[in-house]
């Protein structure tokens, strides 16, 4: 396309290009497709004045004609040319092309809805028959590639069928534990070992499975509990659903894989009853998934918003009357499954968790410095949202034309239900009840989008009063509700993380928006936490503790058991009987360092700076935090003052380029 458009305008200056990829629907709207959206403000914002595409019906395949008629009526207005280069050129200020191209999209859409639904139909009627219609297999059916095509139907692969009877028969033998059949699935290296290049060649093996290092597993509870309910492994084809939607199976089709006195209990177990639709009386699934406190129902102020490059951050509450702490942010390593990250298909591992109250005062007290010695903090935000008005279209606007668009069409759908010229019959009347449907459901999804948008727009549009609240901080605040408290909170933060260091030890990252901070903010905060009694000992740690532990100062004893806080190690050598021999000099401690410290605390804290110096501040820091901060809680120091990162305190010529600070990091004093 580049060529093309560089032999039409013989340079290639103020050529952009506009490639979605493969994959992308013409069905869907602006909001859901981000390149045909910039195309659309550019023409409108008088970036694009000429088009050229390779197809013009892959612009567009809209069944309602919205996105169609925006496109036009904006083309018409700024008068595009629409290149499809060896075919034709649209003039949209002609109404004979204008006409043209609203016809090769409406044929476009026509296509999807007559050649596609005529071969859907037609792998419908392959299956009917008990033959291979395309798509995915549950092991062990697999397809031979020597049968001709049109005759092909799911075979067993002999040497998968033994484990796929063997998951049926360790379901069922442990009471239809899924919880059992997951660490079943863990504990092996595979489910169905890959094939050798033989059994490759001759057979097509369509499965979804994960692919392990010896073979296929399951890596989801979904997909664990989806095989044990598949009726396709006892020979049942799916052709079809009923009028109220249910499946339609053609029982029979081909060889069954699982016999059914091993498929029907454990297709019970997981859905609640038999395929005739009898009740399931014995024990069933009794798995819930958690319900997920929503973003504006909690009072945790940085819900939905607190990232980490540990694993994905997520918030639980507890209301046991002795929980102290109620709330919690927890990040779990792990793949992202079901809002949470996994180790395993169900197991769970943290990698830390605080207290959202603990947390969420650090962030806000340290707004509160900035904001009091920054009294011109308001001022300059305000300015910086003012410097982005413009005239030029933007997203809201596009958002905002396709929200009318669907409106108008919803009106139009009920003047028609409603008000008809003449009696409707009962097809057009289903017709126009379902585009309707469809159009609210649109238009439901624009509103969310527009609602979501709104956080990127002036702050004193989403948050009344956002300026003088900002002024008055520290009172004004906590004045407001807790969904404009969040808001608030989003306004003045890009991105906030929080990261790991060691067990007690984590590293907050703040990156503030404009006019808040001219870099960002790093906070260590010590995460006050009693240490691990469950943790045994060893017999060589026990022996190496008798040994050293008389003679030995305190951080020769922790280097040597690092995984242990002062507190284990001399609760330890206590029940050993054992006492230290160090002789004291003057008024000088013998334990410098904090119960709660762990040496994998001070050496991970080392590891944050370069300089022996800077080391030795960091250890020490932390230690004092260690000090002063109770089970539970949490203790912060930044990184830097607040005169290296606010604005009131920059020189000049900063903003005039001639001196531009570094931003590199060093321990505060």
């Amino acid at each position: 396309m580049i060529s093309v458009a560089m032999m039409i305008r013989g340079d290639e200056d103020d050529i952009v290009l506009y490639d979605e990829g493969a994959g992308i629907s013409g069905t869907k709207g602006y909001d859901e497709r981000p390149k045909l959206s910039k195309l659309y403000l550019d023409i409108a914002n008088d970036i694009v004045g000429s088009l050229v595409v390779a197809r013009a019906d892959r612009l567009f395949r809209d069944k309602h004609f919205r996105n169609v008629s925006m496109f036009t009526e904006l083309a018409e207005k700024k008068k595009l040319k629409l290149i499809v280069p060896g075919r034709t050129v649209y003039d949209f200020t002609k109404t004979k092309d204008l006409q043209a191209f609203q016809k090769e999209m409406q044929d476009a859409y026509n296509y999807l809805a007559t050649q596609i639904l005529y071969l859907n139909e037609m792998r419908q009627q392959k299956v009917q028959r008990g033959l291979y219609g395309g798509g995915h297999l549950p092991a062990p059916y697999v397809i031979d590639r020597t049968v001709w095509k049109d005759e092909q139907r799911p075979i067993i692969y002999r040497p998968w069928l033994d484990a796929s009877i063997e998951l049926f028969k360790q379901f069922i033998d442990n009471d239809f534990s899924l919880a059992y059949i997951v660490r079943y699935i863990e504990s092996r290296p595979c489910l169905f070992s890959y094939p050798p290049a033989e059994d490759l060649q001759r057979y097509n093996f369509p499965t979804i499975m994960t692919k392990a290092k010896e073979g296929y597993t399951f890596t989801s509870i979904d997909s664990v509990k989806h095989y044990l309910s598949n009726l396709t492994l006892a020979g049942y084809a799916k052709i079809g659903k009923d009028g109220l939607g249910n499946e339609i199976l053609l029982a029979g089709a081909f060889e069954a894989a699982v016999p059914m006195n091993l498929l029907t209990p454990s297709y019970a177990a997981i859905t609640g009853h038999y395929p005739d639709g009898t009740p399931f009386d014995q024990r069933k699934d009794t798995r819930r998934s958690r319900k997920h406190t929503k973003q504006w129902e909690s009072d945790a102020v940085l819900h939905g918003f607190l990232k980490s490059d540990d694993g994905a951050v997520s918030f639980s509450i507890d209301n046991q009357e002795n929980k102290n702490v109620k709330s919690r942010y927890a990040c779990y390593q792990g793949a992202t499954n079901y809002g949470s990250n996994r180790i395993g298909i169900i197991q769970t591992k943290a990698a830390w968790s605080v207290s959202c109250k603990e947390l969420d005062e650090i962030v806000l007290n340290r707004l509160c410095d900035l904001a009091q010695h920054d009294s011109e903090i308001s001022d300059r935000i305000k300015s910086f949202w003012e410097s982005q008005k413009t005239d030029l279209i933007g997203e809201s606007q596009l958002l905002k034309t396709q929200i009318e668009k669907a409106e108008a069409h919803i009106k139009h759908l009920d003047n028609l239900l409603t008000n008809p010229a003449r009696p409707l019959s009962k097809q057009t009347e289903a017709r126009y009840i379902t585009q309707l449907a469809e159009a609210e459901f649109a238009l439901e999804n624009l509103s969310k989008k527009q609602k979501a948008q709104g956080e990127k727009e002036d702050p004193e549009r989403v948050i009344p009063n956002f300026y003088y609240v900002l002024s008055h901080l520290p009172v004004e605040y906590k004045k407001l509700g807790s969904e404009h408290q969040k808001k608030m909170i989003r306004k003045v933060i890009k991105e906030i993380k929080l990261n790991i260091v060691s067990n007690h030890l984590l590293l907050l990252h703040i990156e503030w928006e404009n006019g808040i901070a001219i870099r960002p903010d790093v906070a260590l905060i010590w995460r006050g936490a009693m240490p691990n009694t469950n943790e045994a000992w060893t017999p060589e740690e026990d022996a190496l503790l008798l040994s050293i532990y008389s003679t030995g100062s305190q951080i020769e004893l922790m280097r040597a058991f690092p995984r242990f806080s002062w507190y284990r190690i001399y609760d330890r050598a206590k029940a050993h009987g054992i006492r230290r021999t160090l002789p004291r000099q003057g008024r000088a401690l013998i334990n410098v360092y904090h119960r709660t410290m762990t040496y994998q605390d001070l050496e991970s804290v080392a590891n944050l700076v370069d300089e022996p110096e800077q080391k030795e501040r960091m250890q020490e820091i932390a230690n004092e935090l260690a000090k002063s901060t109770l089970r539970g809680e949490l203790s912060s120091h930044w990184w830097l003052p607040l005169d290296e990162i606010s604005y009131f305190d920059i020189d000049e010529n900063y903003f005039n380029g001639e001196s531009i600070p570094d931003g590199s990091h060093h321990p505060g004093v």
